[in-house]
C-alpha cells in the first residue's frame, strides 16, 4: 500500500488554464488525484501524477477523464514510493517528480467529461496536445487493459491537508 498526501493551500489564484487527460487513481472527498502522461520529446511518454477538485462527483475512480480547469499546486508527499510500485510491474515507465513535490492541481472552473477505455484510445488518436500524444505514444509500448489492471493491483491511501 502506498500513502499519499496532498497539502494544498485553501485560496490560491489561478495560474493558468489547463487541459489534461488522465487517469483517475484515488479519491479523498472533493479532490480526486490522477495520472497523466505527456510527450516531453518527439515520441517520449513521462508520467506525472495531477489532482482536481471534483465537488460533484463526476471523475469516478479508475476511469480515463479529459479535464480542463485553472491551474494552482499543492505538494504532494509519497510520489517516489508510487512510482516505484508502477515500476515493479511496468519496468520501463518514465516518470517526472518535481524537487520540491509540486504537482499541478485544478482548481477551479473545471469541466470534464469521463472516457470509457475505446473512447480514450480514440481520443489520443487524434494526437492533439502533449498529453494526447504522450497517451498514445505510451500505448503502443503496452496493452492499455495490462496498463489498467497494473495501477487497480496498487492499493493507494490518498489524504488531504488544507493549509
Amino acid at each position: 500500500m502506498v500513502f499519499l498526501e496532498l497539502h494544498i493551500k485553501s485560496i490560491q489564484k489561478p495560474k493558468f488554464r489547463e487541459k489534461i487527460l488522465g487517469y483517475i487513481i484515488a479519491e479523498n472527498s472533493v479532490f480526486k488525484l490522477g495520472l497523466m502522461c505527456y510527450e516531453d520529446i518527439p515520441g517520449g511518454k513521462v508520467f506525472e501524477l495531477f489532482t482536481l477538485v471534483d465537488k460533484y462527483n463526476d471523475y469516478p475512480l479508475y476511469r480515463y477523464v479529459e479535464v480542463e480547469g485553472d491551474v494552482g499546486y499543492g505538494t504532494l508527499l509519497g510520489q517516489k514510493e508510487y512510482f516505484d510500485e508502477i515500476h515493479k510491474f511496468i519496468p520501463k515507465l518514465k516518470y517526472y517528480i518535481s524537487p520540491w513535490n509540486t504537482v499541478l492541481s485544478l482548481i477551479s472552473y473545471i469541466e470534464g467529461k469521463t472516457l470509457s477505455g475505446e473512447d480514450f484510445r480514440e481520443r489520443t488518436a487524434i494526437r492533439d496536445n502533449k498529453f494526447a500524444r504522450g497517451w498514445s505514444n505510451f500505448f503502443t509500448t503496452l496493452n492499455q487493459k495490462i496498463f489498467e489492471s497494473t495501477i487497480k493491483k496498487i492499493r493507494v491511501t490518498f489524504t488531504v491537508k488544507i493549509i
